[in-house]
């Protein structure tokens, strides 16, 4: 409850900034902990994070303003604390998300895809590959795989505007419980180089990632390829007090 408290304040604050001019100042944390009747822990947060992406800034004695972020196409993707994906974070932050599909199609496993969800070689796997635009800007290639057998509608499912991750939630009732992460650099071939408007041979930033349920089990392996103009990443690494 305490999460989809601040998720609620978060969204409402910027929507709410996005409204107004920048340089106006935002109510009090205190008044604004009495209009949305939570906590003051959850309001700070909703607003640390808004500050983070560039939609509010802080002057210390004087308070909190609208801004707008730093960077058009430098997006954040936050690794910790929620599994929501590419498309919701920056749908929340304010962005047109656009995919165009490329691939959808089932596809055998074999090792290495097999390996990393758990299952035979010979499974089948639903293969999704989309080129993936911020604003009408190319921002990043994705590739997604997932069990054929458990997740039958990702086959005939439109991403174009729709979030993989919340479909998942939303049709199968899946938990997402954990996202690995691997970082890395990539060169590309010529085809990826051509679809994200670089050089052949270019290098890219690559992210790995695993999402798994409560249960440990892995439910998508994925890879997303971000050319320099948009690879940044943001880490957020939260003490558990123990």
């Amino acid at each position: 409850m305490a999460e989809h408290k601040y998720a609620q304040v978060r969204d409402h604050l910027l929507r709410r900034a996005s409204e107004l001019p920048v340089g106006t100042r935002l109510p009090s944390e205190p008044k604004l902990c009495e209009e949305y009747e939570v906590s003051r822990i959850t309001v700070r947060r909703a607003m640390d994070e808004l500050v983070g992406d560039g939609h509010l800034v802080r002057e210390h004695g004087r308070g909190t303003f609208v801004s707008r972020p730093r960077y058009a196409m430098r997006h954040r993707e936050r690794f910790v604390n929620e599994v929501t994906g590419f498309h919701t974070q920056l749908t929340r932050q304010g962005h047109t998300v656009v995919s165009e599909v490329l691939v959808q199609r089932p596809v055998r496993a074999g090792a290495r895809i097999a390996a990393r969800l758990g299952l035979s070689p010979a499974a089948d796997v639903i293969r999704i590959q989309r080129l993936r635009r911020v604003n009408g800007e190319i921002h990043h290639l994705a590739e997604s795989y997932a069990d054929a057998e458990r997740f039958p509608g990702l086959m005939t499912a439109d991403f174009t505007h729709d979030s993989l991750y919340a479909y998942l939630r939303a049709r199968h009732d899946t938990l997402l419980a954990r996202n690995q992460i691997v970082v890395g650099l990539h060169r590309t071939d010529d085809h990826e180089a051509q679809l994200l408007g670089l050089e052949p041979r270019s290098t890219v930033l690559l992210a790995e990632s695993t999402v798994y349920d409560p249960l440990r089990k892995p439910l998508v392996y994925g890879t997303s390829k971000f050319p320099p103009s948009t690879a940044e990443l943001s880490f957020d690494i939260t003490a558990d007090g123990n």
